[in-house]
């Protein structure tokens, strides 16, 4: 476990490695906060930030510069780095959908060791996600109650579509079949069934001049969660932009009642 330099005084970046269980592989994560935090006794929120697979900060640097800032507020942050699609390739087989369960079985031990960090306030616990780290957050907050509060940025509603198009290029029957091998694990159903229990507790963010993510799918997201903040910026790209930094900044020190 090493250290490295925040870029603002008082908050302190730590580089640890995450050991999933049942797997070999050992993902990396940087935990941010405050220096001294853990010795006021104050309860403090949570956020475990999943990243982007983009042409930019497509690791887990993505979220840092908003953890900092966060981490002088009170936040204690997670940001781990995401291995699938990241490193190895979607090969059209059952073996993505295996990938996709132990990319969130590895999220899933990221957000507990967040959770099991001195102060963390189980009641103000926040997950962020962009692109296919979106599409992880739905799924891992499905699955967990912990999760208080879910901002998706630029997420696409189905594995098959994005893996298909961009990857394997596939068409037609095949194009079908294999999308149906992620029956039960669509991201835009777990938002569907998050609605209950969440309900205005989640923000949807959109480039208005994205080309990797269909109006057809925005309009999915909302329908499954009416109740949820859904935003455009016509200006950005798929990378989205400032003013969603700004927003996501605004809508987490809202629901996680920052000072």
């Amino acid at each position: 476990m090493s250290a490295t330099p925040a870029a603002a005084r008082d908050v302190r970046v730590v580089d640890l490695p995450l050991h999933v269980p049942g797997q070999g592989d050992t993902a990396r994560a940087w935990l941010v906060a405050a220096d001294g935090a853990d010795d006021d006794g104050r309860p403090r929120p949570g956020v475990l930030w999943l990243h982007w697979l983009g042409h930019r900060h497509n690791d887990r640097s993505e979220y840092l510069p908003l953890a900092v800032e966060l981490a002088s507020r009170g936040v204690v942050s997670l940001l781990p780095a995401g291995h699938f699609p990241w490193v190895p390739d979607p090969d059209g087989t059952a073996t993505d959908v295996q990938r996709v369960r132990d990319q969130v079985a590895a999220h899933a031990t990221a957000l507990d060791h967040l959770c099991a960090q001195p102060r963390v306030d189980p009641a103000r616990v926040a997950l962020v996600g962009h692109d296919y780290g979106g599409m992880y957050a739905a799924l891992l907050a499905a699955q967990d109650e912990r999760i208080t509060t879910l901002a998706l940025q630029a997420p696409d509603e189905s594995w098959g579509s994005w893996f298909a198009s961009f990857w394997l290029r596939l068409e037609g029957q095949a194009r079908a079949e294999y999308a149906a091998r992620f029956e039960g694990l669509e991201p835009v159903d777990k938002v569907r069934r998050l609605a209950e229990r969440l309900g205005e507790g989640m923000l949807f963010q959109w480039a208005g001049k994205d080309t990797f993510v269909r109006p057809t799918v925005r309009a999915a997201y909302e329908e499954a969660n009416p109740k949820a903040r859904s935003v455009e910026y016509p200006d950005a790209d798929h990378m989205l932009d400032d003013r969603a930094a700004a927003d996501l900044e605004a809508f987490l020190a809202e629901r996680l009642a920052l000072s």
